[in-house]
């Protein structure tokens, strides 16, 4: 009974105490971290507060994020930057796909270019003959003594007619010419022209002859491709190639003519090419080539041929008559620009230094010179008529005249310009075949 009393009072001051201890305890906690909880809290609010505003900034950032997003899709709409996009990326693929056919074409181009010639020299070679001409002449101790050309010649028609020059066939007993299939044939020399170097000659027609093209030469245009095939140096059929490198060229014949109106071409042309065509990448016969300029003997990248045009015309009369009938003037001249100034002549066109008599100049009434000027020792023509222009055509050279006389046909009348004594006049010449 005692002991259960202690044990009271002891339970009821331990509880008395830890209450007490509690109070305290929270009273000094109350006292010390009071001011600390109170600032925590303040700094609490703060922060709250400031997250409000933050929040609420945010809110306001986030609407002008979408009225500027909007603006930015009304700006695209508007300049229709999307459609420029896809635009851009069209155009780079087409671009791409450009570069790519660009460089198959620079791939393709060698081997197209290459089989252009491929194409014009089968489709021209094979009407292309070997001919060659004897020539009989005497020794020193009169013997006959046979001597051969060779050069080439282009068939033109099924009925074996051949064009080639006058100088590879010209004074010759017997004419062979050779196919492209091996056949060997005696040729008939139809006729000649010395005047422009060419000559007509004949074979007995075959089966499937095969002919050559003619091309227009009046369209030539400088740098165009010029492909020569012939047999140079008894090399037959060969081809070289280049470009038409000048036009209207003016050459001296070995029988003294002048060429007028020559093509001029870098493609290799040397003894044997004579006669042969000068071809156009169609494969159309543009030229017959007659001619080089060379030191050596050989070429050096100038070599002339007659313009189709004018073979046309010529071997035409030739299949025809066997002959060619010319229209001439009747007049020797000189071009005023050889002339000294002292002279006094005009500063353009041809003085007449003779006209021959009964001449078609004769008839129209033109004059030569009838008397000379002596300058610096040299005597020089003067008095004549001094030609200015034919059918409106300026004249400055001789070979002006020769180049418009080519083209006419005897019976043909032409005007002509003249000045005499310081005073022009007019007269019409009608054009009379060259004796």
């Amino acid at each position: 009974m005692g002991i259960e009393t202690d044990q009271k009072k002891l339970l009821t001051f331990g509880i008395v105490f830890l209450l007490v201890g509690t109070i305290i305890g929270y009273g000094v906690s109350y006292t010390v971290y009071k001011p600390q909880i109170n600032t925590i809290n303040t700094e609490v609010s703060a922060l709250e507060t400031n997250f409000e505003n933050i929040q609420t900034k945010l809110a306001t950032i986030e609407s002008q994020n979408k009225d500027l997003k909007g603006d930015i899709d009304i700006l695209k709409s508007n300049i229709g930057i999307e459609q420029l996009q896809s635009d851009v990326a069209q155009l780079e693929s087409v671009n791409t796909e450009l570069k790519s056919d660009i460089e198959n074409l620079k791939k393709e181009y060698i081997g197209s270019e290459e089989q252009t010639v491929i194409d014009a020299y089968n489709k021209v070679a094979p009407a292309v003959v070997f001919i060659t001409s004897t020539v009989l002449s005497y020794d020193f101790q009169r013997r006959i003594v046979p001597q051969e050309g060779v050069g080439s010649g282009s068939i033109i028609s099924p009925e074996g007619y051949i064009l080639t020059n006058n100088h590879v066939v010209e004074g010759a007993e017997f004419i062979k010419v050779s196919l492209k299939s091996g056949e060997e044939m005696e040729a008939t020399l139809i006729g000649t022209d010395p005047i422009t170097d060419l000559a007509v000659i004949k074979i007995d027609p075959i089966p499937n002859l095969p002919v050559a093209e003619l091309g227009d030469s009046d369209s030539l245009k400088v740098g165009q491709k010029a492909i020569a095939i012939g047999n140079p140096f008894s090399l037959d059929r060969t081809i070289t190639t280049g470009v038409i490198s000048a036009l209207g060229r003016t050459l001296d014949s070995e029988k003294g003519d002048v060429l007028v109106g020559l093509i001029q071409t870098d493609a290799s042309i040397n003894p044997g090419n004579s006669g042969g065509p000068l071809v156009n990448s169609k494969g159309e016969i543009v030229g017959v080539n007659t001619a080089i300029i060379s030191p050596a003997g050989g070429s050096v990248g100038i070599g002339f041929a007659i313009p189709i045009n004018t073979a046309k015309k010529i071997m035409q009369q030739l299949i025809e008559t066997g002959k060619v009938s010319h229209p001439y003037l009747g007049i020797t001249g000189a071009s005023v620009e050889d002339f000294p100034e002292e002279v006094g002549l005009p500063n353009q066109g041809v003085l007449i230094v003779d006209v021959l008599l009964d001449s078609p100049a004769d008839k129209a009434g033109l004059q030569g010179s009838d008397f000379e000027v002596t300058i610096n020792e040299i005597r020089y023509p003067a008095g004549g008529d001094i030609i200015i222009s034919i059918d409106e055509n300026k004249i400055r050279t001789v070979e002006n005249i020769i180049e418009i006389l080519s083209k006419m046909d005897v019976g043909d009348e032409i005007q002509v310009e003249y000045q005499r004594d310081g005073t022009k006049g007019t007269t019409k010449v009608v054009l009379e075949e060259r004796p």
